[in-house]
């Protein structure tokens, strides 16, 4: 290839100032990692003590009461994950910035979505522990599998077309109470021209890493598609990345973790064609989802916007969202 990316072998800038620090507020995205990064330690709070939160879920769902619990590893930065016996989970926020979402985003879903196609959590109870400072906890249904991302699991056609189907059901549950993008959803399904100063910014900040004109003249073209109008935009699941994705017998089975969920434009989900799915599988994705040229060019603009703010933050880290961020950002630097 003609053009090598500029400063391929240099030794990443740290992206911890308070750059990365603003572009990051304009969208977070979650990373699969047990322990809160250094960067978020000023932002966490403690949440209810375990035996608290056993009395609650003992009041709520009494049959639960005698269960074990059992902490999940890997959770995640949001929340805390506790299995409870052998069939069901209890979230609760770990930080303040998860607790509208666990709140309002994931109950909403859990209870209007139905009959989707891959296995998704069943809510079963949810409230605030009415303690001075009122933590929101839900209880829902264990699913079982494995997450795709932490067994390495190599997306096939059969689990694109899968996803793609979701997708095609999920855009068509009523929306009622789909919440619109806002700050805590970090503005998933938003129009993309109000993620263009970040993007951007978060362009300039990886130019030392990727090929930030090649970049840029993706973001252009994404910018330039006919916005999502209103009667189009659906239901989005908002985290479509490996860590949120269950797998059983080498297959997809089922997503997690709604907290970004709400109404929007469904090429923000889409871009999972762009950061899940290679070659054949890839194809397939967008055959099954039958989407048109502007909204391939949207969800495109979604997958770069996403990663490369995520990178400007995450870089250096060795984190599963920096090495899925930059695999996709060196996917693009050589794709114009």
């Amino acid at each position: 290839m003609a053009r090598l990316r500029r400063g391929l072998h240099r030794k990443p800038r740290s992206a911890t100032g308070a750059r990365a620090q603003a572009l990051l507020a304009e969208d977070q995205a979650s990373p699969a990692q047990e322990e809160i990064p250094t960067r978020y330690k000023s932002r966490v709070s403690t949440p209810p003590d375990i035996d608290t939160l056993k009395r609650l879920v003992g009041q709520s769902v009494p049959d639960l009461a005698a269960q074990p619990f059992a902490r999940v590893r890997n959770a995640g930065t949001d929340n805390l994950i506790y299995k409870i016996g052998d069939a069901h989970a209890l979230r609760v926020a770990r930080r303040h910035e998860a607790i509208p979402s666990l709140a309002y985003r994931e109950p909403v879903a859990m209870r209007s979505l139905k009959d989707l196609p891959l296995e998704t959590p069943e809510l079963v109870a949810n409230g605030l522990t009415g303690m001075a400072e009122s933590w929101p906890w839900l209880v829902c249904s264990w699913l079982e599998g494995e997450s795709a991302e932490a067994v390495g699991h190599a997306f096939t056609e059969t689990d694109a077309k899968r996803l793609a189907l979701f997708l095609l059901d999920l855009q068509g549950q009523k929306r009622d109470f789909a919440a619109e993008p806002n700050i805590d959803n970090h503005w998933r399904g938003c129009p993309l021209v109000q993620r263009d100063a970040p993007t951007r910014g978060a362009i300039a900040d990886v130019a030392d890493d990727f090929d930030a004109i090649a970049l840029a003249a993706i973001w252009k073209v994404a910018l330039e598609a006919p916005p999502c109008l209103e009667r189009d935009r659906t239901w989005i699941h908002g985290d479509l990345h490996a860590g949120n994705l269950l797998v059983k017998d080498e297959a997809l089975s089922g997503v997690l973790d709604w907290g970004l969920s709400g109404l929007g434009d469904p090429a923000s989900d889409l871009m999972a064609g762009f950061t899940l799915f290679e070659g054949a599988a890839q194809d397939a994705f967008w055959k099954a989802s039958g989407i048109s040229e502007t909204v391939w060019r949207r969800a495109r603009g979604w997958a770069l916007s996403t990663s490369v703010i995520a990178y400007a933050f995450y870089r250096g880290t060795k984190t599963p969202i920096e090495k899925r961020s930059r695999k996709l950002l060196e996917d693009f630097s050589f794709s114009i």
